[in-house]
């Protein structure tokens, strides 16, 4: 019987730093983990002594893209290119992923997002993504932080369409909620969102 348990932890042990040398990976490739799918999938791979330590990587790999984000990254101004006529055949269908819900409005011209909010959220990471024509895909244009209470954002919208990223985290940078809003335009801004499952 102990030798079973011992082989099972092992395994547990082996499926976890695969999960985390998987996170290590996609940072070096330049993409942004799924952090709360990876934590999931350790807890539910190994033993808690065997996922707790998992977890405790998984979180300052996290931590230290953060701040390497912070630093190496500065929040550029929003550059807005110059109003062209878009291409024929160039229409989005607005779409939005994620385990949150968003909200738009419009007043006086002026086009918002708003969604809500938990205690466990401390900081929100905000990008927005701009994408130039039909063959090409969306380019960070702003990334911006704000604090957990904050939640809303003003969109600067045109003709070309915007991505925009959500994420919500805690104090231990774990990713609590999270939504991605592809396609916005100005002149789809009242269309129904498109739902789409999040990605695993």
């Amino acid at each position: 019987m102990a030798a079973a348990r011992s082989s099972s932890n092992d395994d547990g042990a082996r499926a976890c730093a695969s999960l985390v040398a998987e996170a290590r990976a996609e940072l070096a490739a330049g993409r942004e983990p799924d952090w709360s799918r990876l934590q999931e999938r350790i807890l539910a791979a190994g033993s808690a002594d065997v996922s707790r330590r998992a977890l405790q990587q998984l979180d300052r790999l996290s931590a230290v893209h953060r701040a390497r984000a912070l630093v190496v990254r500065e929040p550029e101004p929003l550059v807005r290119p110059p109003a062209r006529r878009s291409r024929a055949g160039f229409r989005t269908r607005p779409a939005i992923t994620g385990n949150m819900e968003v909200r738009r409005s419009a007043h006086d011209a002026q086009l918002t997002l708003t969604w809500d909010t938990t205690p466990a959220i401390v900081g929100w990471e905000v990008r927005v993504s701009r994408r130039p024509d039909a063959r090409t895909d969306y380019a960070v244009q702003e990334t911006r932080m704000l604090r957990g209470a904050e939640t809303h954002l003003e969109l600067p919208l045109e003709e070309l369409p915007l991505r925009v990223h959500l994420l919500g985290r805690a104090a231990n940078g774990r990713l609590v909620r999270r939504a991605v809003i592809s396609g916005l335009t100005r002149d789809n801004w009242s269309d129904r969102w498109q739902r789409r499952a999040s990605a695993s």
